[in-house]
């Protein structure tokens, strides 16, 4: 049976969640891995807070392109941002829309409510949802576990994504199109 393999990201300018895996012909989606790439602000005042941004979108570009170079996917799924509230939240759209117009192969992209519909089924999902809905489909990966209680932690939401992102790719047009093309 033919299997494709894929990266499906999550990304913003502190977290950045991704998941590894392969997509076989019939269109089932096994994740392999997951991971965070988190960047810190810097608290050192002697250092531009416009040059603490370049930097750790820096960090998150090496991230990401360091794993496109060593898995080599066949598809590459992304979540686009929406808008933001804040002059913070713009920055991280606008390093998101770069980073992903740089992506090679051109990436599968994936609203965030198409994301929430296509894990928990409605686009008011929580991300405690979105958390056990992954975490119920593939306990095994490594995940943020809280050692004293056992429960997950707040910044396994950005793998779920990641997970939930593939869900929701593989339902779109642009998918099915390169799928029945590379599938034959």
């Amino acid at each position: 049976m033919k299997k494709f393999k894929f990266i499906a990201i999550d990304s913003s300018l502190a977290n950045t969640g991704i998941a590894i895996g392969e997509i076989d012909q019939n269109r089932n989606v096994k994740v392999h891995a997951i991971g965070l790439n988190e960047t810190i602000k810097s608290k050192n005042k002697q250092i531009r807070a416009s040059s603490d941004t370049i930097s750790r979108g820096r960090q998150t570009h090496t991230f990401i392109h360091s794993l496109l170079e060593s898995v080599q996917p066949d598809f590459v799924f992304v979540e686009t941002p929406s808008g933001s509230q804040s002059s913070a939240g713009m920055k991280s759209y606008g390093m998101t829309c770069q980073l992903i117009a740089g992506l090679d192969p051109k990436p599968i992209e994936v609203t965030p409510d198409e994301v929430k519909k296509a894990s928990v089924g409605k686009k008011t999902a929580s991300k405690k949802e979105m958390m056990d809905w992954a975490y119920g489909l593939f306990p095994d990966l490594e995940w943020f576990v809280n050692k004293s209680t056992g429960k997950l932690q707040n910044k396994n939401e950005h793998m779920a994504d990641g997970i939930a992102i593939v869900y929701a790719g593989i339902k779109t047009d642009d998918f099915v199109r390169v799928f029945e093309i590379i599938n034959k």
